[in-house]
């Protein structure tokens, strides 16, 4: 029989046991995650993975700066452009099939007038510029074909939804070239009601639409300034596609298919879109 007092002695000792056991795990785990850290600062750190890591080249940064000119009209015209803004050019001229010398001349001239190099990704204006030619600053030029008009801006929200979103592949597109405002409208409130009817989050394209809200009251920006802020070549691409203008080039490579272009893209000053073209074309029609 174990008196009280031999009792209590045990269990004291069976108490520094436990309490020095629970010490020494805390210890081993203290220098485990020292050790571990240890390892985790001195490794290299890795690059993020790009989205367009194992893209053929189109456009090189070495022919990006070769790229300048003096316009008769704008004079000095240097291109102002990002790694990831070529990254996504490059990605849009093999989607969108614009890969021949002569076609990344003339998409990169239009492009160069419309926005000053990728200076100017919104149509410069007032509201009053803006309204008497149809539109509003919420649906003004965006992107760097300055794609312009509500009707305009649903057509394109409506590419994307049908081109990104598996669910909606299904979606009716309506190209504003060949159809009226109202049938675009049509076709672009259809597809929000099917993603509705799906529960879908298609806000990243519903947000190509200017829908009058105040950015500084949302948070969020929508039509003109989001097009140039997140599709800002996409926006053009697409829209090279849904005027058609490839398919109007002559074979043979020339100022001829500048003009066709400016004829589809609608802005002014031809003159320099050709000057444009004009320097352009040599650097990507030269073997590298």
């Amino acid at each position: 029989m174990i008196c009280v007092p031999e009792l209590l002695e045990r269990n004291r000792q069976l108490i520094i046991v436990a309490v020095l056991l629970t010490v020494c795990l805390l210890l081993s785990a203290t220098i485990l995650f020292v050790l571990v850290s240890r390892q985790d600062e001195e490794a290299e750190p890795e690059e993020s993975p790009s989205l367009y890591q194992g893209m053929p080249l189109l456009v090189t940064w070495e022919q990006i700066e070769q790229l300048s000119y003096t316009d008769s009209v704008l004079g000095p015209l240097t291109w102002v452009i990002s790694d990831e803004s070529l990254e996504e050019l490059n990605w849009v001229l093999l989607a969108y099939d614009i890969s021949t010398p002569e076609q990344i001349s003339q998409f990169l001239a239009q492009a160069a007038v419309e926005t000053v190099a990728g200076r100017e990704l919104t149509e410069l204006g007032d509201e009053a510029y803006f309204q008497r030619y149809g539109y509003s600053a919420g649906t003004r030029g965006a992107g760097y074909l300055h794609l312009t008009h509500d009707y305009g801006q649903m057509a394109f929200a409506t590419w994307m939804m049908k081109r990104y979103v598996p669910e909606l592949g299904e979606t009716a597109y309506v190209n504003p070239a060949s159809h009226t405002q109202e049938e675009v409208a049509a076709a672009y409130y259809a597809a929000l009601q099917t993603a509705a009817n799906l529960g879908l989050d298609i806000s990243r394209y519903a947000r190509i639409v200017y829908d009058g809200k105040d950015p500084q009251t949302t948070g969020y920006t929508t039509g003109a300034d989001y097009i140039a802020e997140t599709f800002p070549w996409e926006s053009a691409g697409y829209y090279w596609q849904a005027a058609g203008i490839r398919d109007v080039f002559a074979p043979a490579p020339g100022v001829e298919n500048t003009d066709l272009a400016s004829q589809r893209v609608g802005g002014g000053n031809w003159q320099s879109r050709r000057e444009a073209y004009a320097a352009y074309y040599p650097v990507f029609s030269s073997p590298p």
